[in-house]
């Protein structure tokens, strides 16, 4: 039976913001109803109204996803409907928006992918299934607006994604465009914000993920094991070869200065030895410097200091 518990707390509105209380519980409600039967059947959707936390997150263990929409986040950001639409919708996406995910589980899509899945397909489902003329066009460049070609979910989709912006950074705008090319996939990072913008605006034109997060998809692709235990140790080592790959950097050290494997399930370090250690994201290692942090062994590969959330 499906489990889905909705808090939303009834209290006065201390800041004036464009979206009521009403409208914030009714937007993230409508897209958990259209994705109803693609979510996690057992889920708890905790729609809080008082908190001034800017912040909207989603998480997934023993089988149940856990939704966290903040009012705050709406009020102090003063996000337009459908900017929390794109909000809602990237939350979503971590669960069910596709490849790219986190390295090396796959647990959840990656911050770029839920991005590109926000505005490439779930904001356009929700305008399908809502109306609102209220938005304006105003302080986005004449060459996106006719690039729309009078697709009014097109125009709209501009609109939320203007209005939501300031989300990524200040300095972020629809109009812009980084020129920044990155040398790896972004797997388990946030892309900068101006790059984020970038995604959005290349998912409602349905154009390719942007270069500045995003160089390929994995090639080995398999589901999240909820049951695995992780092997780990706490490690200091001399490095001997640094390999960039698609993802980071393969590092090869000498034998480890220091070795502590976990308590629950320790690691041995032969396994540093055989293997080298994948670092993903950005690399700032090279050959003869030291490398050192939690060593996890994930499906035959040693990972270095992974967090939880990408576990």
């Amino acid at each position: 039976m499906k489990t889905l518990i909705l808090m939303l707390l009834i209290l006065p509105l201390s800041i004036q913001a464009q979206i009521s209380q009403g409208e914030f519980a009714q937007t993230i409600n409508k897209l958990i109803e259209i994705y109803d039967k693609d979510l996690p059947t057992q889920r708890i959707v905790d729609i809080n109204w008082e908190s001034e936390t800017e912040n909207a997150s989603v998480s997934y263990k023993n089988g149940k996803a856990q939704f966290s929409f903040h009012g705050g986040f709406v009020r102090n950001l003063n996000l337009s409907t459908d900017a929390l639409a794109l909000v809602t919708c990237h939350e979503i996406g971590h669960l069910i928006g596709g490849y790219p995910k986190v390295m090396p589980t796959q647990k959840y899509t990656s911050e770029g992918q839920s991005d590109y899945f926000a505005t490439r397909t779930c904001l356009k489902k929700y305008f399908v299934e809502t109306d609102d003329s209220n938005y304006s066009l105003s302080h986005i460049k004449q060459e996106l607006i006719e690039k729309c070609d009078n697709n009014r979910f097109c125009l709209r989709g501009l609109a939320a994604i203007r209005d939501a912006s300031v989300i990524y950074s200040e300095n972020a705008h629809i109009n812009h465009k980084t020129a920044h090319i990155s040398p790896y996939t972004i797997f388990n990072d946030y892309p900068k914000g101006q790059c984020r913008v970038d995604t959005l605006r290349a998912g409602l034109f349905n154009d390719k993920r942007p270069s500045c997060w995003f160089k390929d998809f994995q090639s080995d692709r398999y589901e999240y094991d909820e049951e695995y235990i992780y092997e780990e140790a706490q490690a200091v080592a001399d490095i001997t070869e640094v390999t960039m790959t698609s993802f980071g950097c393969h590092v090869r050290t000498a034998y480890p200065n220091v070795w502590m494997g976990s308590y629950f399930n320790p690691l041995s370090e032969s396994e540093l030895m055989m293997k080298g250690v994948n670092v993903v994201g950005a690399c700032p290692y090279k050959k003869g410097q030291v490398i050192s942090g939690s060593m996890t062994l994930f499906r035959g590969s040693l990972y270095l200091n992974l967090r939880n959330t990408d576990k």
